[in-house]
């Protein structure tokens, strides 16, 4: 790396707010978990000038790696202020302090930061010199706050070290401002005023060697487009709707025949073993793009044109489909394959970090495919031509799916459209893990609704109401899966961890799951459960973890002036049932991270809460249902992650038993009975005002408060899209947890819509009647939010002996 320089900005892609009248300051401002426009809009006018760029920081890997690497190429920033208050997870801006003062930890692989704090305290994808590059050309102010208990000894320890590198009318202001604690806009306007005046040295622009950062954004080429058809001892068509391959190997002349292209790529080399040499690197690629072509065809009606030129090679010998497909990975290269800014995107990467790595870029494939079989960037290994063909394959698709609009995953066999009109009710079952896990999120991420998440700073997010089914619990969660692994923490330490959370007494900030389940309502609601359902085993019991009097609301700063939300729980509830001496639960949540917050959620459920109840109660393990009303990917930032996940190989689903449910409800639907364990309904929302029933009564007054008005209120104060308001009849303490309930509402706009959903729970369905009720309670929020009505799902929940 060198410097004298003027490389682009930014360097590597991140959510950044770039004031264009601004572009020159040299103050650059991480927001942490604050919206960068939010922040830019409360800096007083005279004090933009000096303001470059602001931007989000969520986590230490990656997002501060991000950070670090636009800080250095950006030709004016000189100074990066750390504002506002960071996540309690990562802590990434306290580790961000630590990796200044004491740099990485050279007795660990991966780049750990000495004396790291919280999860993933690490840089995985930057090289020591950076870190040092950016401990030499940037100084960093801390002016943030934080849950890290930790933290406040960590700033004042960098401060000393900061010493004589900032002027000393700088580090007292520093030193006195964070001794108070509490550091807001006010503080944030004085140090922008003191940087102002100070003198600053000129930025010397940095030079880095994409090496050294090559994971986070490989270098671009742009490769000239070529629509020529390339020749090929091969051709493709279909045969009674399956894809037949023709090809001359040598003097012999094969064919093949299959529903996935995969396996006939598979079974092709396999076949041909050291013969495939006979083919070049060229006609292999074009063999996976011509298959995935008319695979396309077969599958969306999309007609693309061929990639290779067409001829009338007739195969003799049928090649056999292989009944296993057992892979071996390449080990020194892999393609990350996709659609950016409207071109094709093959990056070439290599898990040796010192060898080159490419992003190549073209609206075509022609050009791609010659550069790519010049370079054979491939190892030369049994499987090779499989390779080539799965790479070659994915090429064409991705190619395929950005010339007719389509969205287009890797690995993921069908091309499909962006979802921006409805939230969809999506339902995954299996009786492992990781199978339902990957099924839902490929679900939510090829059908959940596209659009800006309701906190404007997390980005485009895909939304969905997603229902996940865990049949034989006790198996399914046997083993939390590697792929789940975070740093150094093993999976079984994560349980642990997690557990221990969710069973805790106490909290930290706002509350904690544990302290809610059992301390919150002034009795273990745990212990409560077990002793109602040994009782009572016919009807459901319910847990409560959202507290309507206390949560969904706000109250004024007194030192801001401005007005903060309360934390609200996601997971607010479980209900437990017995079927058959067999136990069952059912749990919501208000809103979910799909991709990394549920792994942990969910184990801990099961460990925690289900495993309690279970064994006091003796009984057989059932299964285990997770509704997430409002299920999220955030795409800025987990898209990489639900990507891997969906290409993870899982178990699939054996014979399992189905007699919890669900069961659909509905006007065509034939009627079971009795109406038992988990069942559902999705229907129109309709125009019904406000009328006289016990539990619009209820919301109007539940114990003393008007939850209906504090829940619109919320939504209409702070954007119709927020998740956290939430209704119930249920109050743990004052309410019979077996007796009929609508144990959670929950409406908000999604797609320019109100949708709602609703938990009954010991209730017997009445479906014209229900939905009315949600729909006049849905009418409230449509009319105030201004938006109109779109869809209910109505789920019931009711134990049998």
């Amino acid at each position: 790396m060198t410097t004298g320089a003027k490389p682009q900005f930014p360097i590597v892609d991140a959510l950044l707010f770039i004031p264009p009248e601004t572009a020159s300051g040299h103050i650059g401002v991480c927001t942490n978990t604050t919206a960068p426009g939010q922040v830019f809009n409360d800096i007083a006018e005279e004090n933009r000038s000096a303001i470059s760029v602001l931007g989000p920081l969520i986590v230490s890997r990656d997002g501060t790696e991000r950070m670090i690497l636009n800080s250095l190429v950006h030709p004016t920033i000189t100074y990066l202020i750390l504002f506002s208050e960071e996540s309690l997870t990562f802590s990434p801006s306290t580790n961000l302090l630590l990796a200044l003062m004491h740099g990485l930890d050279a007795k660990r692989g991966g780049n750990y930061i000495a004396n790291g704090q919280a999860a993933s305290a690490h840089f995985p994808n930057l090289s020591r010199d950076i870190v040092d590059l950016f401990r030499e050309h940037i100084i960093v102010l801390p002016l943030f706050m934080s849950q890290n208990k930790n933290s406040a000894a960590v700033v004042s320890e960098y401060l000393e070290w900061l010493g004589d590198r900032v002027p000393p009318n700088i580090l007292w202001f520093l030193k006195e401002t964070n001794a108070k604690g509490k550091k807001y806009y006010d503080s944030l306007n004085a140090l922008i005023t003191l940087l102002k005046a100070a003198p600053h040295r000129k930025k010397v622009p940095v030079e880095l060697d994409p090496k050294d950062f090559q994971h986070l954004q490989p270098p671009k080429i742009a490769i000239a487009e070529d629509t020529t058809p390339y020749p090929v001892p091969f051709r493709v068509s279909l045969e009674d709707n399956l894809l037949r391959l023709d090809i001359r190997v040598g003097d012999s002349l094969y064919f093949i025949r299959g529903d996935d292209d995969f396996r006939i790529e598979y079974s092709l080399m396999k076949f041909l073993g050291k013969r495939k040499a006979l083919l070049t690197p060229h006609e292999q690629l074009l063999i996976g793009a011509e298959l995935n072509r008319l695979n396309v065809e077969r599958r969306a009606g999309l007609a693309a044109p061929p990639f290779a030129e067409s001829n009338d090679v007739q195969g003799t010998q049928e090649i056999l489909l292989e009944p296993k497909v057992a892979l071996v990975p390449d080990q020194q290269y892999y393609y990350k394959i996709g659609l950016k800014d409207a071109e094709v995107s093959v990056m070439c990467m290599a898990f040796d970090i010192c060898e080159e790595v490419f992003d190549l870029r073209s609206t075509g494939a022609g050009g791609i495919f010659a550069w790519l079989a010049e370079k054979n960037r491939f190892q030369a290994y049994e499987m090779d031509m499989l390779h080539r063909m799965d790479v070659g394959g994915q090429i064409g698709r991705a190619l395929i799916a950005g010339r007719f609009g389509y969205s287009f995953i890797q690995d993921f066999p069908s091309i499909f459209k962006i979802n921006r009109e409805t939230l969809p009710l999506l339902i995954a079952e299996s009786d492992s893990f990781l199978d339902v896990h990957r099924g839902m999120l490929l679900k939510t991420y090829t059908q959940g609704l596209t659009e800006e998440h309701g906190d404007a700073r997390k980005g485009l997010s895909r939304s969905a109401v997603t229902l996940a089914i865990y049949r034989d619990a006790v198996n399914a969660f046997a083993r939390m899966p590697s792929i789940y692994k975070q740093g150094d923490v093993s999976t079984e330490e994560m349980r642990s961890a997690y557990k221990k959370q969710l069973l805790r007494l106490d909290h930290d900030g706002d509350y904690s799951y544990g302290q809610r389940t059992r301390v919150h309502f002034g009795f273990d609601q745990l212990e409560r459960t077990a002793d109602v359902l040994s009782k009572d085993p016919s009807r459901a019991a319910i847990i409560q973890r959202f507290d309507p009097t206390v949560d969904m609301d706000s109250t004024l700063n007194p030192d801001t002036k401005r007005r903060e939300y309360t934390h609200d729980p996601c997971l607010t509830h479980d209900i437990f049932f017995i079927a058959d001496g067999t136990l069952h639960s059912f749990h919501i949540a208000r809103a979910h991270n799909l991709p990394n917050a549920y792994p942990e959620n969910l184990f801990g459920l099961y460990d925690a809460y289900v495993s309690s109840v279970r064994g006091k109660l003796s009984l057989a393990s059932g299964d285990l249902y997770m509704l997430s009303s409002r299920g999220n990917i955030l795409l800025l930032s987990e898209e990489q992650r639900v990507r891997k996940i969906i290409a993870e190989p899982s178990k699939p689903m054996g014979d399992v038993e189905r007699t919890s449910g669900p069961t659909l409800l509905g006007a065509n639907v034939r009627k079971e009975v009795p109406c038992v364990g988990v069942l559902y309904a999705t229907e129109l929302l309709k125009d019904v005002p406000l009328y006289s029933h016990p539990i619009i009564d209820r919301f109007r007054n539940f114990e003393g408060v008007d939850i209906l008005e504090r829940a619109v209120s919320y939504l209409v104060e702070r954007g119709g899209s927020h998740n956290n308001p939430v209704l119930t009849t249920y109050q743990a303490g004052t309410s019979d947890p077996q007796a009929d309930h609508l144990v959670f509402y929950q409406a908000n706009v999604f797609g320019g819509k109100v949708y709602a959903t609703a938990v009954f729970a010991n209730h017997e369905p009445s479906p014209a009647d229900d939905l009315k009720l949600a729909s006049a309670v849905a009418t409230v929020y449509a009319t105030r939010l201004e938006k109109p009505l779109a869809e209910a799902n109505i789920f019931y929940i009711n134990g049998a002996v």
